[in-house]
């Protein structure tokens, strides 16, 4: 035991400063010790080593994927990050992990979210097919899975009274770096998760036909990256036939009074691949006011393009 906790203290050190000095035999041990924090250490000598000797580090691919699971929370989070560093060098080799990371979505802490959500950004497009089968479960998560809300939003909360609303103010005070960078990561997570239900749609737009109303919630959506993730998502079915869109139409139209100007482009051009000729008008109404050039020449081509087919 002693011997194996001189060689973890080594590693330990050899991650934080030598890399050079990363014993192998000593992270494979590592690996199988009883302690979490060393086989955290372990998982820190991949992430390390997926910059300095990448080949090496792909040797501990299936250890990564083991400690995923593992029942201690720290070790899945050191596993999530050497999982992104592993991904971002050779997204190919996390593959086999995406049923276990598509999994970390929804735990807690958004620290552990937002690093699944990173080892699964890279395999978005050389990888999507191999999202199809959890299309359903990212579906979920997008809409009704985890958030950290708004620290100002939480302290003004109309509910609370005004002595839990003063010891509501007294915990942010305390606590606001923290909570805004949860709220970062957790925003983060949910934006890979749209563009990787985006690159589905894109890829498999009848079968996400069928899944369309799941996604309509996520229009209205306080993030503007999920909003115009869920509207790109509706483009691509769309694209492909546009019948089948009927239940996003009204919040699309929602969307061209969105303050967020990219938000905004997207609904149109959604609009437009949806054939809604209902849209001409406001599309036109748009236009006039919109401060975005480019915007208004877009919700302009769009109405001109719509009115063409209308009379045709």
């Amino acid at each position: 035991m002693a011997t194996q906790q001189r060689h973890a203290t080594a590693l330990r050190t050899a991650v934080q400063s030598d890399p050079e000095a990363i014993d192998h035999e000593v992270v494979e041990s590592c690996f199988d010790a009883e302690r979490a924090s060393d086989r955290t250490t372990a998982l820190q000598a991949v992430s390390v080593l997926a910059t300095h000797d990448l080949e090496q580090a792909l040797e501990y691919t299936d250890r990564v994927y083991t400690r995923l699971t593992d029942d201690v929370l720290a070790v899945q989070s050191a596993a999530a990050m050497a999982a992104l560093c592993l991904a971002r060098e050779r997204p190919e080799s996390m593959v086999e992990a995406i049923p276990s990371l598509v999994e970390l979505l929804e735990r807690d802490p958004p620290l552990l979210r937002f690093r699944a959500a990173g080892a699964l950004a890279p395999l978005t497009e050389s990888h999507a097919s191999a999202f199809v089968p959890h299309t359903d479960r990212l579906l979920e998560l997008l809409v009704d899975g985890p958030t950290v809300d708004d620290p100002q939003e939480i302290a003004n909360d109309p509910a609370l009274s005004p002595a839990e609303k003063t010891a509501r103010v007294s915990m942010l005070t305390g606590r606001g770096s923290e909570l805004s960078r949860s709220r970062t990561r957790s925003v983060g997570t949910r934006e890979v998760i749209a563009n990787i239900l985006v690159e589905l749609a894109r890829m498999e737009p009848a079968m996400c036909a069928d899944r369309l109303p799941v996604i309509v919630p996520a229009l209205s959506d306080e993030e503007a990256a999920v909003r115009g993730g869920a509207i790109e998502f509706v483009r691509h079915v769309a694209e492909d036939e546009p019948d089948t869109v009927a239940p996003a139409i009204d919040p699309l139209l929602a969307c061209l009074e969105d303050e967020v100007t990219f938000v905004r482009a997207r609904a149109i051009r959604a609009l437009g691949y949806a054939e809604v000729t209902v849209a001409i008008d406001p599309l036109r109404e748009l236009a006039d006011s919109e401060e975005s050039d480019d915007v208004a020449t877009l919700a302009t081509e769009t109405a001109d393009w719509l009115e063409s087919e209308l009379e045709g």
